[in-house]
């Protein structure tokens, strides 16, 4: 009996030493393996908080409109089909509906902030605007201040004149001597100065009609959809166009600040996709009805 006795406390330490030593194992295991998720945990968190960190430093345009949840976009207002108030008073046009696309690929709201033509570039240099959509033609003198977006719209320019043609405008040559009504930043503001052109300023499409109608100017340079637009409005206008400027198909692009990329970026892509899903297509032939979302020249 007693050497059964013997023989069991001998087997029972044995197991008891056996279990201790792969406790003992298990436990280390164990804490191998939080030490090791507690590790990945934390050079997540870290590189979570250096991306956060990263997203922080950044101050450009982009990130700015983004906090303030709206993007400031300059127009007129006053400039059909483009930017204009309706019966109601309702703002809208071709340009209007393409800023408020634009905001919704970014995510944010548009704020529109109406103003003349002139003071619309004015109001990007300072800072009061983010950007303007309202017919801005793309020119080498513009593209050294301002960098532009792909372009979204496509017309020629007319020269314009009082129904009848009573100055036998036909040609360039003929416009020596004659005067245009115009705005200040007219594209074709110094060709016409070099052909012995006299400026008369004007406001709005409306202003540059009723210049020519009053006799106060001699000509104007309507783009093909706002004379379309002007005459729908305005059928018992007298206005004819004289000759098509050669070579005048112009690119109407977005302009940003010099430097300001990611917004740049992000208009970008929101208009190639909406010329992929063919709503640019859409509105142009909702307010000109017809495509001008793209090059004719090509």
């Amino acid at each position: 009996m007693k050497r059964r006795n013997l023989i069991g406390i001998l087997l029972g330490t044995a197991l008891t030493a056996a279990l201790v030593v792969g406790c003992g194992k298990t436990e280390e295991t164990a804490a191998e393996a939080s030490t090791e998720e507690n590790a990945a945990s934390t050079e997540e968190n870290t590189d979570a908080a250096e991306v956060e960190e990263v997203a922080e430093e950044i101050d450009d345009e982009l990130a700015a409109i983004q906090k303030a949840g709206k993007i400031l976009v300059g127009i007129e207002g006053t400039y059909p089909p483009f930017t204009y108030h309706d019966d109601d008073g309702t703002l809208v046009g071709y340009d209007v509906e393409v800023a408020q696309e634009i905001a919704k690929y970014i995510g944010v709201e548009v704020e529109f902030v109406e103003s003349d033509w002139d003071s619309l570039l004015a109001g990007l240099d300072s800072g009061r605007l983010d950007t303007v959509i309202n017919d801005v033609t793309v020119t080498e003198e513009r593209q050294e201040k301002y960098d532009f977006s792909t372009p979204y719209y496509f017309n020629s320019r007319q020269i314009t004149v009082a129904a009848g043609n009573p100055l036998n405008i036909h040609s360039l040559e003929d416009l020596n001597g004659k005067r245009v009504a115009t705005n200040s930043t007219n594209a074709y503001i110094s060709e016409f100065e070099e052909l012995g052109v006299t400026i008369i300023p004007i406001d709005s499409s409306e202003e540059q009609a009723d210049m020519i109608l009053a006799g106060r100017a001699d000509f104007g340079t309507f783009s093909t959809v706002t004379l379309a637009d002007y005459q729908k409005q305005h059928p018992e206008a007298g206005l004819e166009v004289a000759f098509v400027i050669p070579d005048s198909e112009e690119q109407i692009a977005i302009p940003v600040k010099k430097g300001e990329t990611r917004l740049l970026e992000q208009i970008n892509a929101a208009l190639a996709y909406l010329d992929e899903s063919g709503k640019l297509e859409e509105i142009s032939i909702k307010y000109f009805n017809d495509d001008y979302s793209k090059s004719r020249e090509n």
